[in-house]
Order: C-alpha cells, then structure tokens, then sequence
C-alpha cells in the first residue's frame, strides 16, 4: 500500500510540473489595414484563441502614423501583465518593429538585428525568457530569399551561441516572407523544427500561402504539440478585417 501511495504521489507532482502554453503568431498590419483601428477585433480573437505568448509583427510605435504605443495598448486590452517591443527601424518619428505580449512576467528580454542585404529592410527580433521558455518574434524580409535566408542564418547563429542545449524549450515565431521547401526555411529548419501546420496563412482574404509559423529549436527542451492551426476566415470574418495576415497558434505540453 506504501508502494502504491507513493507511486500515487510521484505521478501527481510530475503532472503538477507540466506546463501547456498556447503560442500565438500574427502579423497585424499595423493593426490599419482594414480598419482604422482593429486592436479591439485582434484583442477578441487572441482570446478565444487562448493565447499565452503572442508573437506579433508590424507594430508601429508612437509615430505620425498611429501616434500611441500599439504593443502596450493590445496588452492592456488582454490584460496581459507584460510585454515587449523590439525596433526594426525608425519611422515617421517613432518606431516601427516586432513585439511580444506574454501571459506572465518576463525574466529577461533581448533585440536582435537581423542583416540589410543589397537593399532590404532592417529586421528585428523580439526575444523574452519566462519561467517556462524563451519566445522569440520576426518579420524576415520579403524582397527576395537571399535578404530573409541570411537573416534565418544570423538567428540560428545567435540561438546557438546564446541558448545551447538549453533545459527550457526555445520558441521562434513569426512572417517569414517565404513558402515551405524555400531556402529561407531550409536554412530555419537546420536548427528549428515546426510546430504549426502548413496551413496558408496569407492574405486573409483569400489564403493560398503559407509565410507564417512556429518553431522549436532542436537543441531545447523536448515539447509535444496537442493542437494547432490557423482559424479560417469565413468562420470568423473578423479576421478577414482584423489583418491581411490569418493567426496561427500551438498548443504545447512539457
């Protein structure tokens, strides 16, 4: 009986140290391209989505074109205790960049420059590291694969040197700016695995490519996928409006 309430109580903690994360990545568009304003409408959707780390692309910040902080608005909309911004370039007197909203506190946050290559953008990437994982946020370039394949390039480089074998589990997300089998994410994926599904996240419209995703460096805590996907429009038409781009989320346990 000893054994047995023993067995009991090991099998009890080891599911009381489980985590499951939802994990979230959406370009917003700036949250403009449809509406004057859809943090509200992107708000909901993150919600009924679950979400507990938001990666979130084209965020303006306090310029001429949304003069507020857009990050910090969505996050208080959430009533998410914080988040954080990290600037690809300046713009219009302001900012404009990649972020993160987290469901809890951030322990730790870092901005990496991704390389200009022969007239692409500056690009960013937004890191934080909680208790349970380290989230990352990009947007690679769209001009041509061999600007985002050396930006893949240069986030490997920096996940290597700065998380090896590390005991919680990295996540990468973000608009990659390229199709499955590209260079871009052959050069993603020899470091990351993916997590969401190849489901066409772009445009929202009408979606017929897949350029967004969620990945899980190799050299990290194992994780297990129990769902994932990308929410359809014509189910929801608030997404249709809320951003040129569909969401697409996991859920994760480890």
């Amino acid at each position: 009986m000893k054994r047995i309430l023993l067995l009991v109580g090991v099998l009890l903690l080891l599911a009381s140290c489980r985590r499951e994360l939802t994990l979230v990545s959406y370009n917003v568009g700036a949250f403009g391209k449809y509406t004057e304003n859809s943090i509200p409408q992107v708000a909901d959707i993150l919600r009924g989505l679950g979400a507990d780390l938001i990666g979130l692309n084209e965020l303006d910040s306090c310029n001429r074109r949304h003069g507020f902080y857009q990050l910090a608005s969505l996050a208080d909309a959430l009533g998410a205790p914080d988040y954080h911004f990290a600037s690809a370039f300046p713009y219009a007197g302001g900012a404009y960049g990649n972020g993160i909203v987290a469901g809890m506190p951030v322990l730790r946050r870092d901005h990496i420059a991704l390389p200009v290559f022969d007239g692409s953008e500056p690009r960013s990437v937004a890191v934080i590291e909680t208790r349970d994982c380290i989230f990352a946020a990009t947007h690679l370039d769209h001009r041509g694969a061999q600007a985002s394949t050396l930006q893949a390039e240069r986030i490997n480089a920096w996940f290597r040197e700065h998380y090896p074998a590390c005991r919680k589990p990295v996540f990468l997300c973000g608009d990659m700016n390229a199709a499955p089998g590209s260079a871009t994410v052959s050069a993603l994926l020899e470091a990351w695995e993916p997590l969401s599904p190849e489901q066409f996240t772009y445009d929202s419209q009408q979606p017929h490519i897949c350029i967004d995703y969620i990945f899980h460096l190799r050299d990290s805590a194992p994780v297990r996928v129990r769902a994932g996907g990308v929410p359809s429009g014509k189910e929801d038409p608030r997404l249709q409006a809320a951003s040129d781009h569909l969401p697409v989320y996991v859920k994760v346990s480890f």
